[in-house]
């Protein structure tokens, strides 16, 4: 059965991302419509187990995959699978993601990291403080 609804805004997507800007943009007052076929928090979201990772900041393109690009390519038991076929249409980006792995782009790229999560666990610290999740959040760090 198709139902429609009208809206100021739809936001796709019921992972935590999704969530928090249908959170914010209720706050602001805004009629918002949350879509995704799925269990909110069940996709990518449940998969990360809810992990803010301001830690994680190195590209995977880097120069230690440029090194080890051929035991990737020619292992038969690599997690990199490239069909023969798919390479005249996956050249252009491969070619990039090869340029964005020298070494100054890593540096680039980790400092455009390091920059979007400067912060984060404030920021979703708050965000749990507003619905009333703070007892859902631990700060105990990985390894």
């Amino acid at each position: 059965m198709v139902q429609h609804i009208s809206t100021q805004i739809a936001v796709i997507g019921a992972g935590v991302v999704g969530l928090a800007i249908a959170e914010a943009l209720c706050a602001e007052g805004l009629e918002v419509v949350l879509i995704d076929p799925e269990a909110p928090g069940s996709g990518a979201s449940y998969g990360n187990a809810g992990t803010i990772a301001d830690y994680a900041v190195m590209p995977v393109g880097s120069p230690d995959v440029l090194r080890n690009l051929p035991s990737l390519l020619f292992n038969r038991n690599s997690p990199l699978a490239i069909r023969p076929g798919a390479l005249g249409a996956l050249a252009p980006w491969l070619l990039r993601f090869a340029r964005q792995s020298l070494p100054g782009a890593t540096r680039r790229n980790a400092q455009a990291l390091a920059g979007l999560l400067e912060g984060a666990k404030t920021l979703w610290g708050d965000l749990a403080a507003r619905i009333g999740g703070l007892d859902l959040m631990r700060g105990e760090g990985c390894l």
